[in-house]
């Protein structure tokens, strides 16, 4: 009996410590995303820039943005979610391969479904 409560006990504090996502606070709300509001993306997104469509890792740093304008709600492959223009806070690397600097400026679509991490207003 007394193995079943340690048992229970050590569940329920690794369920606190490692189920959370280990960051900041989570937004599901997009609609209090604001200019200059930073987060995390964890999820893949694509940025687009005038030349190129990288699409992101789904890395456990995620992506970092600083929201530079929000252009429009739309719905893109189904899913409603809203265009933004972003900087990007940290150097990553993409699915192609390449490395991109941290200060690149990019356009994204943001699924309402895809929670943000560690928001800041």
């Amino acid at each position: 009996m007394k193995r079943f409560f340690l048992l229970i006990f050590f569940a329920l504090i690794s369920s606190f410590t490692f189920g959370r996502s280990g960051h900041g606070i989570t937004l599901t709300d997009h609609g209090r995303i604001k200019v200059l509001s930073s987060f995390k993306i964890l999820d893949q997104i694509d940025l687009y820039n005038e030349y190129t469509r990288y699409t992101t890792l789904n890395h456990e740093g995620g992506t970092e943005v600083r929201v530079l304008e929000i252009l429009k709600r739309d719905v893109q492959d189904g899913e409603r979610g809203m265009w933004m223009y972003v900087l990007l806070v940290s150097p990553m690397w993409v699915e192609s391969g390449e490395w991109l600097e941290r200060y690149e400026k990019f356009l994204i679509f943001l699924p309402d479904s895809v929670p943000v991490f560690d928001y800041e207003e």
